[in-house]
């Protein structure tokens, strides 16, 4: 890519395509690719028409190989106008679907930053997952949060406490992913899937997404069940597809797609 741009902020229908475009750094997350990533979620936040966003990075060598060592240095006598808790806070209360698309390198806060999305397609050949903060001494400390959720605790603990780098089939085993392709055939397969989630409801899908990610943050079962079905009683109350798409279901019509 040629644009100087951060970020490139692509649309095709109902789905939008994010690309960190910093291929120099290995897409390297500075102050003003966070800038930018968060400015691209608040701008499709409110267009209508979007209702899936893939994210993914420039160029065949990294998704996001993390921060900017150069700004990392800096950071104490210069303090971030725009930290990585924002961009992780941004991705996952975004209200609509949001895909990473890893084409890949993604270490240590671009690790973070797949686990942050709702769903991600992987490289078979070039994706990598790490988080080498454990060799430095210090803790990732905003990666525990969403890979802990987004992963079963073992595999979480391996990454976190060995340091060392998951090609995408065990991303996939661990839960980190969805699903692994080939290299040639990635951003393809993205876009397809994508097209295929943005197909429904977009107040439906966005209600989805509450109501999971409210329940994976209540301390009991009970109070996820509960949760959840908060959320569903609401958008049934605000939404008209809901009651609409359980009659043509109880009068046994097919299923529509929401154009």
């Amino acid at each position: 890519m040629t644009s100087a741009l951060p970020v490139i902020l692509e649309k095709k229908g109902h789905v939008a395509r994010i690309t960190i475009n910093n291929p120099e750094k290995r897409n390297a997350l500075t102050q003003e690719v966070q800038g930018a990533l968060v400015s691209s979620l608040r701008d499709l936040e409110n267009d209508e028409t979007i209702r899936v966003v893939t994210t993914t990075g420039a160029g065949d060598i990294a998704f996001c190989a993390g921060m900017s060592l150069v700004e990392l240095k800096q950071r104490h006598e210069h303090p971030s106008k725009v930290r990585l808790p924002d961009i992780t806070a941004a991705f996952r209360d975004f209200p609509k679907v949001t895909i990473a698309v890893v084409n890949g390198y993604a270490l240590g806060a671009g690790c973070t930053l797949v686990a942050c999305h709702d769903l991600a397609v992987a490289s078979e050949e070039k994706a990598q997952f790490g988080l080498p903060e454990i060799m430095r001494g210090f803790v990732p400390r905003v990666a525990i949060a969403p890979l802990f959720r987004m992963t079963h605790t073992k595999w979480a603990f391996e990454m976190v406490l060995t340091g060392r780098n998951w090609d995408a089939k065990k991303a996939y085993q661990a839960g980190l992913i969805n699903r692994v392709v080939p290299h040639a055939e990635l951003q393809q397969a993205a876009q397809e899937w994508a097209e295929e989630i943005a197909q429904w409801d977009p107040i439906t899908l966005m209600y989805c997404k509450r109501a999971a990610y409210s329940s994976v943050d209540m301390p009991t079962y009970r109070q996820a069940v509960d949760v959840a079905s908060l959320w569903q009683s609401e958008e049934a109350r605000v939404n008209p597809r809901s009651s609409q798409g359980l009659r043509d279901f109880l009068e046994g019509k097919g299923v529509k797609a929401n154009k």
